[in-house]
Order: structure tokens, then sequence, then C-alpha cells
């Protein structure tokens, strides 16, 4: 095996000298952890592209920092440093990009080379430590993404060919050109060896096949390798004290490889007293079937991919609001008791910003009552809340010819190049009105219990454009009403209830049901103020 050169102006290792080898490693639950929540439904999660939130004192990039597929800087003593931002949002809980050493041009992370290894782009083991001490000081918790499904490039295939192969016999090695790590995991069997994936839709390629650009699919129907990975994800467990973890593009883990470290980790958690650790599963799928299948393997909760795409163009007011009622009872019928525990989102950093170019303000407004008010806990994209916007018109999720990312991982940090005009300057600012919208609307699901654990039952939507959408989340004896307008001039909902009322984000407000006057783009959070 050869060793990759280091490139020019790179940071030196992890100081403390991260382990090559799994050999000698501690891996047992032997020191206490920080307490589960009491229920992953009351929290708020906020996705991090480190490299992209904020520079620490001595960032290193790479490559042209106003290149959006190049290195910026951002690092994970970058994200502690912002931790108190997060806290005056009302951020529960921190979902990290990937932390494991990757290649210099990996920004992302998802190209790992060293498994035991914080990549020293981001800063240390010991600045990772702190990040989850320092943000279970401030009540936040703390997910890490373990890409256990893939490696880099770390070898080409014997004659250079990296299509299809087949999935009868593993294709041979012809060199590697990476010194992967842990050395246990650096032989030809750990790796299924099919070659570069050629057919989405085939199930076989999807499946066993490496990533574009040939990142080297882990062979986790290997029983060995799936011991090894295991043992290399409690061992982060162990090390962070992190509070969950979030495994990347299941569908092309191996199903028994799933259960069994879903079983292990959890198990391995609550040793330390962590008696709900999070283990949250990653599958772009468009129907619900496939999402409910990966549930059952163990996962505590995955992202609601299919709702956000039959949700989007109703609430860019392309649709009506009739779409968010049928696609609630589409979801309900497919997850049952799963759905309120699936993470929500409206935007992430495989998709496009929720924001697009000349669409108003006001639109993303309703958008984030919408994802913090409805079953599932919601998920914030780093610089949502400072309202950044995509440099597109498009409404489908992603379109080949006009790449989600990485316009859609912009830097937040002052001195950041690779910036838009919604998100040029230092965007951390606890003034602007977009991030008082979003603390307010985290302070109002916290209020009310309703709105974190409650069932749903839509109360009206409109049949035939944008306009009303409202909904009931009822908790044993509480109940609130959600009343949106995607629309950009008033509504008036007529709804089936009477009783007295009021609005928690506008106490002023004098109507009430059944008729409830709503302003273009509103929001009204309705509370009973007296008996039934």
């Amino acid at each position: 095996m050869t060793t990759g050169r280091r490139a020019p102006g790179s940071p030196a290792g992890d100081p403390g000298a991260p382990p090559d080898t799994l050999a000698g490693l501690t891996v047992t639950p032997d020191r206490p952890g920080h307490p589960s929540p009491a229920d992953w439904r009351d929290e708020v999660l906020y996705s991090i592209l480190i490299d992209r939130f904020e520079a620490g004192p001595r960032p290193v990039g790479y490559g042209d920092p106003a290149d959006g597929d190049s290195r910026h800087g951002g690092t994970l003593s970058g994200v502690t440093g912002r931790l108190d931002y997060l806290r005056d949002l009302g951020v529960t809980t921190l979902l990290l990009s990937p932390v494991t050493r990757t290649t210099p041009d990996s920004y992302h992370g998802y190209a790992p080379v060293h498994l035991l290894a914080v990549d020293p782009y981001l800063g240390s083991l010991a600045d990772l430590r702190e990040l989850v001490d320092e943000a279970h000081r401030r009540g936040i918790r703390v997910v890490l993404d373990l890409v256990v499904n893939h490696a880099a490039r770390i070898f080409e295939y014997e004659g250079g060919d990296d299509g299809w192969k087949g999935a009868a016999h593993p294709a041979p090695i012809g060199a590697w050109t990476v010194d992967f790590k842990p050395v246990e995991l650096a032989v030809p069997e750990h790796f299924s060896r099919r070659g570069q994936i050629a057919d989405w839709k085939d199930p076989d390629h999807a499946a066993l096949g490496d990533f574009p650009p040939g990142y080297r699919r882990l062979a986790t129907e290997n029983p060995a390798t799936r011991a090894l990975l295991a043992r290399i994800a409690r061992w982060w467990l162990r090390e962070t004290d992190a509070d969950g973890v979030r495994l990347d593009a299941i569908r092309h883990l191996d199903p028994d490889f799933v259960r069994e470290l879903t079983a292990d980790l959890k198990g391995f958690a609550a040793a330390t007293g962590k008696d709900d650790l999070l283990v949250l599963g990653e599958y772009s799928s468009t129907a619900d079937g496939p999402i409910v299948d990966s549930l059952g393997l163990g996962f505590d909760s995955a992202y609601n991919y299919p709702e956000y795409r039959r949700q989007s163009w109703a609430l860019h007011g392309a649709a009506p609001t009739r779409d968010l009622a049928d696609s609630l009872a589409t979801a309900a019928d497919a997850f049952g008791p799963y759905l309120p525990r699936l993470v929500r989102f409206i935007d992430n950093h495989d998709v496009y910003r929720f924001l697009r170019d000349g669409e108003p303000d006001g639109r993303l407004r309703v958008a984030l009552a919408f994802l913090m008010f409805s079953i599932g806990i919601p998920m914030l994209y780093y610089g949502t809340e400072q309202g950044f916007r995509q440099p597109t018109r498009r409404l489908e999720r992603e379109c080949s010819a006009d790449r989600a990312s990485p316009r859609n991982r912009e830097d937040m940090f002052a001195a950041g190049r690779f910036v838009s005009a919604s998100s040029a300057g230092d965007r951390f600012d606890t003034g602007s009105a977009m991030f008082r919208w979003t603390r307010t609307l985290i302070d109002v699901r916290r209020r009310f219990v309703a709105l974190r654990r409650g069932d749903q039952i839509v109360r009206r939507s409109d049949p035939d454009g944008p306009g009303v959408y409202a909904f009931s989340r009822i908790h044993g004896d509480e109940e609130v009403i959600v009343v949106l307008n995607t629309a950009d001039e008033p509504r008036r909902a007529v709804l089936e209830t009477a009783g007295s009322w009021v609005d928690a984000l506008d106490p002023g407000y004098a109507g009430g049901p059944p008729e409830v006057d709503v302003d273009g783009f509103g929001v009204r959070v309705l509370v009973r103020s007296g008996p039934r």
C-alpha cells in the first residue's frame, strides 16, 4: 500500500496521535454519559456543515476559498464559539457534518480516509470533546454523522476501469492510492469492489456499487467488516459522549449490519446511562415504503424525505394547501406510530435552500412555522434562520443541470468568500427579522406540549390554490390550532370549533374560532383562554 502525500499547506496531524489500529483501543462503556432527553420529540435539531459555519482562530483552507467545492476553513472550535448564538436561537441538538479525516478536497466530510481520526482541517479530538462538553453545559445535545457505507477513492481497480463490474465476483484491486486507516480495514475483503454505480434504479448497482466519483463501498455484507465498523462506532461514542449518530445513505448498507449496529450502539450507550441514544437514518427516497422498511431495522428516526418532496410546491405557493393535508394523510397511513419521531425539514445540505431567488421572505416565515408546529422532529439547516437563498427559481428537489450544491453551502462567517447576497458578511445576527421570528416559533413550540408530542388533525385546507392550511395538535386536554396562510393576501378561515382562544404569536388579536383572519403569509397559533 502506498501512502498518499499531504497537500502543501495542509494542517498537521491531530494532536494526540490518533490511533492507526484498533488493537489495544478501549471500547467498553467505562464512563458515565450525558443523559438522553426525556423525549426526542421535544428537540429542535440544527444541521451544520462545519467547513462553512464558522472559522476558528487558525483556519486552514484548501484550494480557492471563493470556490464552492474547496475547503473554506470552518472548524470545530468555530462551532464551539457560536454555541451561545445557537442557544439564543433555541436549538437543542446539533447535527454535525462528518468529522473523520478525509481527503483534502472533501470539505463536506463524506470521503473518509482514517476512521479513527478527526480531520485536522477541522481540529482535533480534543476540540471535538470540548465542543460536546460545552454544548452539554448549555443544554444542547450533539449528534455525530458516522460514514460507514464507503471510504474515499482509496484504490484503483485493476486495468483502471471504474465502471460497474457486476455482482458475481469482486473486482481485483490494481493499486492502493491512499494509506487507509485503521489498518484492519485496509484489505480488499472489506470492500465490495463492484465498481462505480452505473444505474441507480438497479437494486444491485445502487446497493453494492461505489458512489461517484468512486468512493469505495465498504463490504457491510461481510460479518468481519461489520464487526470492525461497529467497534469503530462504539469508540466514537466512548471518546466524545455524543448523544446520537446519523448513518448516511442507509440504502447502501447491508440490512443485517444495520440491525446489528443500531442494537449494538444503543446497548453500549445505555450502559453509560444514555438510555435513548438517537440513531438517525438518511434515505433519500421519494416513496414512504423504503423509509418504513428502514425503520424496521432498528432506527429511531429517519429523514422524512417523502413528505418534503410532496409538500414543497404547496409551501412555495405553487400548489393548493390541500397537498399538505393529503401528504399528512399519506404519511400517517404509511408510518403509523413512527411518524412523530421522523425528522422533518424544509431544506438541507443535499437539496435547494427553501427560499429561492425572487421569493418574498414571507414564504419562509410560513414554512418555518409549518416546520416547527407540524408533527415530527424539526431540523433547521444552518443559515435558514438568517434567510439564506438559493440562486435558482426551480421548485423541484434539485436538477442535475442546476445542482443544489455547492450554492446551498455558503460560508456563514464574516471572512467567508463563498457567499451570495443573502449570506455575505457576518451572518450571526441575533437581531435580524428572520432570526427573531425563528426564535419566537421555537419558544412557542417549547411552551406547549401539544406542539411537540400531540397528534395532528387537519382542520382546513384550500383545494384550489395557495391559502389556508389549519390543523390542530392535541395532547391530552391541550389543543393548539395552527392556521397558516401561504397566499400573499389576507384570508379568513372558518373552523368547526368555538370557545375562547388567544393567539400565542399575537396576544392582541381579538378574533378567534369559528372565524379566523390571517394576513398574507400570516400565522396564528390559537390556544384556549377559558373553559370549552
